[in-house]
């Protein structure tokens, strides 16, 4: 049972934290660092209808073959890290994140994250990461895919906010995350079908 996730990704937005996680105290989010990994815009979500949980469409209502979502993947080097948050979470918390991120993996990377220094590490903890399943990260659909603006807004938000209490993190940011040259960033629209044309923008 895992006791803490990481969270590298929309998740850092205060806002869409609480929307899944509800529960838990943003005063017991730690900033961690998780070593061997850089942050990508790596998973492709097949935006072509095949998934029924949601689909995106652009501003003359085309749907973008691929939506980028961020990703972890092995770093160069020994020395690679990747900063983000450590989230506890119960089983309720955990079901949460396993609806949230359908195209991902749950792995255990509870011996590869740190705290900042000056901060001792949470006892007997086990921590949990999602990374993109391999059906979703080949490379050929991620390039033709496009990131959302408003998921990159919600990331970029959540970088300014840990920045405020932890300086350097918007530093570590930059640092750990590989954009493509030609990563495109387009506003789309967010349909959920189960209810309708949502306002949704992750």
């Amino acid at each position: 049972m895992f006791t803490h996730a990481f969270a590298y990704g929309s998740l850092l937005d205060p806002v869409s934290l609480a929307s899944t996680l509800p529960r838990v105290d943003l005063e017991v989010v730690e900033p961690a660092w998780l070593g061997g990994f850089s942050r990508t815009f790596g998973v492709a979500f097949p935006n072509d209808g095949s998934q029924g949980d949601k689909a995106y469409f652009d501003a003359a209502g085309k749907r973008p073959p691929f939506v980028l979502f961020a990703d972890l993947v092995a770093g160069a080097g020994d020395a690679s890290e990747v900063n983000g948050l450590l989230v506890p979470v119960g089983p309720d918390e955990l079901e949460r994140l396993r609806q949230r991120e359908l195209r991902y993996d749950l792995i255990d990377v509870s011996a590869r994250v740190r705290l900042r220094p000056a901060r001792p590490a949470p006892v007997r903890i086990r921590v949990g990461v999602f990374v993109g399943k391999p059906a979703f990260a080949q490379p050929g659909d991620v390039a033709r895919g496009v990131v959302a603006a408003g998921y990159r807004r919600k990331i970029e938000q959540g970088v300014a906010f840990w920045e405020g209490r932890c300086p350097g993190f918007l530093r570590d940011y930059l640092a750990s995350t590989e954009l493509a040259p030609s990563l495109s960033t387009v506003e789309l629209r967010r349909v959920d079908p189960a209810v309708g044309d949502g306002a949704h923008s992750a």
